[in-house]
């Protein structure tokens, strides 16, 4: 059987679509993939001061540095211990007319206290603080926040004035801070999927596939009878 021109334009004709028209479903089809990311932080903007640690008399770190704003969590260790603000005239005295701040006597029996006394800090001066615990202010138990950087009132000066210090008075009401578990030592962590739902690669695919097998299937059907009616016409 011979065949014209225009039969032969017609039975290519559907295979060209085929072609084309597979191309544009496929531009068209897209695939979203749910991502997961895992994050592990703890409390930002929380510093942790131990106190009493190792059955040191002692803070540690004794000095530090604070933005306005954050917190510092004191963690305190057997047996008997607190914080409590002082100045750096007066070293192992509460603050007068009931300024300052004072955690209050943590009786621990072992390892860390399931409480801790959280301050947070409201400006950039510096703020000294002792243990109350009879003796341990005078052997050296204190500390600085944000320590001047004038060389006569240092931490080690202070020490030296508290050592000088006999019969300190103690603070009564507890103030200043807040009481209860610690913010710094938790951590999270957590996954999260870049939707609301969880679309998958797989299921995008196929269905692509499928919608193209079709297309290919009715464009063979289509050549078959333009080549037969290519066959009448001639």
């Amino acid at each position: 059987m011979n065949f014209s021109s225009e039969s032969l334009l017609l039975s290519l004709l559907p295979f060209a679509l085929a072609q084309y028209g597979g191309g544009a479903a496929g531009s068209s089809t897209t695939t979203s993939v749910a991502s997961a990311t895992t994050s592990s932080s703890s409390a930002p903007g929380v510093q942790t001061v131990t106190v009493g640690d190792n059955n040191a008399i002692a803070f540690s770190p004794d000095t530090i540095t604070a933005a306005v704003g954050s917190s510092i969590e004191f963690v305190f260790f057997p047996p008997i211990h607190s914080v409590n603000q002082s100045t750096f005239e007066s070293p192992c005295a509460p603050l007068a007319n009931g300024t300052g701040f004072w955690s209050g006597a943590f009786t621990t029996a072992s390892g860390q206290n399931a409480n801790v006394f959280t301050l947070t800090v409201n400006d950039t001066n510096p703020i000294w603080f002792f243990c109350a615990t009879p003796s341990h202010c005078e052997t050296g138990m204190a500390g600085v926040i944000n320590p001047s950087s004038n060389g006569s009132e240092s931490l080690d000066q202070y020490k030296a004035n508290a050592a000088k210090v006999s019969n300190p008075p103690t603070p009564s009401v507890v103030q200043g801070g807040s009481i209860g578990p610690p913010k710094a030592a938790s951590s999270s962590s957590s996954t999260s999927s870049a939707a609301s739902t969880t679309p998958t690669e797989s299921a995008g695919v196929n269905g692509f596939e499928s919608r193209s097998s079709a297309q290919w299937v009715v464009m063979a059907l289509a050549g078959l009878i333009a080549v037969g009616v290519g066959g009448l016409i001639i």
